[in-house]
């Protein structure tokens, strides 16, 4: 016997430890509803819990408003514990999933499965799930980093007037990140919101709100200005960014973004760009850092790659239209 209800905050726990067992995605309840609290309120967000009758939970589905979805569509996650499986628990958390996303009006569903696992991938695939694209995470041992074997990138930049600096530099001080109000801040975060929908995982999406902006940035609840680079040329024109952000409860720096505007591409600045940021983040006494990558985006692959970034595992982005 098993039971089908609504997600409270009291579970937020036992839905964090299902996604570890099941996922291997880690995190704590405490951070699941964090996130929660920082979500527009015009997000949709539903949970769902399939719970045995001695209250254990045996798997779950989620249903959001994801900034990474194609338009119109809703991200869905469909969770069974390990040992819950082949007993049909699965179908039967699709079948409410699906008439959630039909009844909120959904064009389609976006899901991510990963990679090493292709059992998943198949059950996605028989529910109508195509691939649309491959994600993973890399990671830089920064312990072993030397920044003296890129000092040829690095001149070669300076050659061309290219200036490093940050939005805490003397040069944009006055800039408060709490407030919107600040000149320097508005523009930058107009340059990162055009920058976004120039990638791979953006291209063809609307153009971000800069409050979504100020969200992936951290700036409301964990501003570092000095973390947010720039690339300045010798005109003062600004070439590209790069960002980087931490995540209290995981003990790595996150490299958010790194972009370059159209019109500074193929100069070689990519990857002195991103060693600003590597620099801050060792002398923070961080030991790693780790960055997302979609696989479309091969320039900053391969610059990754010259860096030392190693590539982890992955998932795969999946889509199914709602006719």
């Amino acid at each position: 016997m098993t039971d089908l209800r609504s997600f409270t905050p009291a579970d937020a726990d036992a839905f964090a430890a299902l996604q570890l067992a099941a996922l291997g995605r880690a995190g704590s309840g405490e951070d699941l509803l964090a996130a929660d609290a920082r979500r527009p309120p015009t997000d949709l967000l539903r949970r769902q819990l399939l719970v045995s009758a001695d209250g254990e939970v045996l798997g779950a589905t989620q249903l959001q408003t994801w900034a990474f979805s194609p338009p119109g569509f809703l991200h869905a996650q469909l969770m069974v514990h390990p040992h819950a499986r082949g007993q049909g628990h699965g179908s039967a958390l699709w079948q409410d999933l699906l008439a959630a996303a039909r009844q909120a009006g959904a064009r389609g569903l976006h899901t991510d499965v990963p990679d090493p696992d292709p059992a998943d991938r198949d059950w996605a695939a028989r529910r109508g799930f195509t691939v649309q694209a491959h994600r993973f995470a890399s990671q830089l041992d920064l312990t072993r980093f030397d920044p003296a074997a890129f000092e040829p990138q690095r001149q070669a930049a300076q050659a061309q007037g290219v200036t490093f600096t940050d939005l805490s530099s003397t040069d944009l001080s006055g800039t408060d990140l709490s407030s919107a109000d600040g000149t320097t801040l508005d523009r930058y975060l107009n340059f990162v919101a055009d920058r976004l929908i120039e990638t791979p995982d953006l291209a063809g999406h609307p153009r971000w709100p800069l409050t979504q902006v100020r969200e992936i940035l951290r700036l409301d609840h964990d501003p570092r200005p000095d973390w947010l680079v720039l690339a300045i040329g010798p005109d003062g024109e600004w070439l590209g960014t790069s960002a980087m952000i931490r995540f209290r409860s995981l003990p790595f720096a996150y490299n958010e973004l790194t972009a370059l505007h159209p019109q500074a591409r193929g100069r070689g600045l990519a990857l002195p760009l991103k060693l600003q940021v590597i620099e801050r983040a060792r002398r923070e006494g961080f030991t790693t850092m780790r960055t997302n990558n979609h696989s479309l985006n091969a320039p900053m692959l391969a610059v990754n790659r010259r860096l030392g970034f190693v590539q982890q595992a992955g998932r795969f982005e999946m889509h199914r239209p709602l006719p």
